[in-house]
């Protein structure tokens, strides 16, 4: 098992978590112990992820979980901009981390894909 704090995909993974945590600070208490902490939790079982990920023999069953994770956190990003606890910036802002992060992630997966 290789380390993978130098990875791309951990580091940005690691970006997005630190914003959604500044990102939410704020989150009115309705949505910030129901929305806010679900994908709080999400976003650091991406994290775990890539750790699980690494040190599996089958990585592309881990990755592919990660993926429905993200997918969550995409989806969540836009039910708070849509009902205005997210402003239009830190929804785009935090958009592109998680496109970022899913696309690192989709091309791990169909590298490991390629490889078995």
């Amino acid at each position: 098992m290789s380390d993978y704090y130098h990875l791309d995909v951990y580091k940005a993974s690691y970006k997005l978590l630190v914003e959604i945590h500044r990102s939410f600070t704020n989150l009115n208490k309705e949505h910030k112990y129901t929305i806010g902490e679900r994908v709080k939790e999400k976003v650091f079982n991406v994290l775990v992820g890539i750790y699980k990920a690494n040190k599996s023999s089958d990585k592309v069953l881990v990755l592919e979980q990660v993926l429905d994770d993200v997918e969550y956190i995409r989806l969540s990003l836009r039910l708070l901009r849509d009902l205005r606890v997210l402003n239009e910036k830190k929804y785009v802002r935090l958009l592109v981390l998680c496109e970022d992060v899913r696309g690192q992630f989709e091309k791990w997966c169909g590298y490991e894909t390629r490889k078995s």
